[in-house]
């Protein structure tokens, strides 16, 4: 467990006065809607760099060169960075806390929790759809011939999976949302998980009808579970985010090193299985009486 930091910040921003803002069922809608904000708007402005890009004479972003990777790789770095800013902005001055005290700081267990929970993430991903008949070869196949030499596609993929996806939605779900419901845990939970979910039916994965589009929120309702898991034993953001990072990184190895399965029975399993696991470690920290987040 993360045994650095765990005494109340001292930061000028941390007041005790308690958040502007209150707690009921307005204020928690009001920080959710916030929440997408940021996303949207973080997402768009990545959108919008990726776009000036494509217009500079070469396309920069067109071929797998050293340059163009960093190129890659600072446009995706712009995603949790204004996350963070609007963040730490709106803990100051709405919250009355640090951002500290939702998660954002690095401790020496900090890299082991970010590990352990990617090994467990990811491994779930692949032991289901390893467990699935399959439909087809091994759906890597088709990539082989790809000009990209592999160092630069990980680096993409960690890339897009951390910078673009984990660290900055696990910082609003499981950090500033989680936290500031820290004294009602279980409402802090289901509040959280429940709006990450829904989110995810503006996401495309290449759901085609309605039941789809449900049936493809298993993976993030079941991760969702897993991150708080992870969070409320180690007491580290950093295991949320690996665990997030984890699912991408997972679903990308299964794509690579294993035949090709139906894609809307892999959700269901790959989400039951990161559920059951993810309930298990939250049913049993609440009876160890585990803290979300200890300030």
């Amino acid at each position: 467990m993360d045994t650095v930091d765990t005494q109340p910040e001292t930061h000028p921003e941390t007041l005790s006065t308690g958040p502007r803002l209150g707690l009921g069922p307005l204020g928690i809608t009001v920080r959710i809607v916030v929440a997408i904000v940021i996303l949207l708007g973080a997402n768009l402005v990545v959108v919008g760099l990726s776009a000036l890009l494509a217009l500079v004479p070469g396309n920069l972003l067109s071929e797998a060169t050293p340059t163009s990777l960093t190129v890659f790789v600072l446009m995706q770095a712009c995603m949790p960075a204004i996350v963070v800013l609007a963040g730490w902005a709106w803990m100051r001055l709405v919250e009355r806390r640090g951002i500290r005290d939702a998660g954002w700081r690095w401790t020496a267990s900090s890299a082991g929790w970010l590990l352990l929970a990617i090994i467990v993430a990811g491994g779930l991903v692949i032991a289901a759809v390893a467990m699935l008949p399959s439909t087809g070869p091994v759906a890597g196949t088709a990539n082989h011939g790809s000009s990209a030499p592999i160092a630069f596609s990980l680096i993409a993929l960690v890339s897009q999976s951390f910078l673009l996806q984990a660290i900055p939605e696990e910082l609003l779900f499981r950090g500033w949302l989680l936290s500031t419901l820290r004294a009602r845990p279980i409402l802090a939970i289901t509040v959280t998980t429940l709006s990450f979910t829904v989110v995810h039916l503006a996401s495309n994965g290449g759901q085609e009808t309605l039941a789809e589009r449900l049936l493809y929120l298993a993976p993030p309702f079941g991760f969702s579970l897993l991150a708080v898991g992870m969070l409320l034993w180690t007491g580290s953001l950093w295991s949320a985010v690996g665990v997030h990072g984890g699912l991408h990184l997972g679903n990308t190895a299964a794509t690579v090193l294993l035949p090709e399965v139906d894609a809307a029975l892999s959700w269901v399993v790959i989400g039951a299985l990161h559920t059951a696991v993810g309930a298990a470690l939250i049913i049993s920290a609440l009876r160890h009486h585990r803290v979300i987040l200890k300030p």
